[in-house]
């Protein structure tokens, strides 16, 4: 009895030190509608025509905000992918993400919470900078798929 007793006062002390409440980024960003006086642009422009599968640039790893890779939880690519773009917004104090990528069947990288990485995934990737068609490539056969990029300027 005196050492669980001992043992309780000794982890109430360790814990009520710990802060109780999580960071506002706990869990992943929210989605947050984004304001009519925001405008939202994609990187392809009205002269270039995107392709239908496509993914970011080796060299936009260095501009990289937040990445999210999970198995696609519903058959709506549109509703997923602005989800992907409400979470951009939501993100922070909603001015720090300025472009944002979503597609499936994304390889995930190696390291990726620890992991492996390299199967494929949905994928919703924010960044700190507006994207341009230099930021993409195409995407190897079956890769990329339903991918969708935009921009935010709020």
């Amino acid at each position: 009895m005196l050492l669980s007793t001992t043992i309780f006062t000794a982890f109430a002390t360790l814990t009520s030190a710990r802060p109780t409440t999580l960071s506002e980024r706990a869990g992943g960003p929210a989605i947050k509608p984004i304001p009519d006086t925001c405008t939202l642009s994609n990187p392809y422009g009205q002269t270039a025509a995107a392709p239908s599968d496509f993914i970011p640039a080796p060299s936009t790893k260095s501009v990289e905000l937040y990445a999210a890779y999970y198995p696609s939880p519903s058959s709506n690519t549109t509703q997923m992918a602005q989800q992907c773009l409400q979470q951009c917004y939501g993100y922070g104090t909603s001015t720090e993400c300025k472009g944002a990528y979503w597609a499936e069947h994304v390889v995930v990288p190696s390291g990726y919470y620890g992991g492996e990485g390299g199967q494929l995934e949905t994928a919703c990737v924010f960044y700190t900078r507006p994207l341009t068609v230099a930021d993409f490539q195409e995407a190897s056969e079956g890769q990329g798929t339903s991918a969708y990029a935009r921009n935010i300027a709020c």
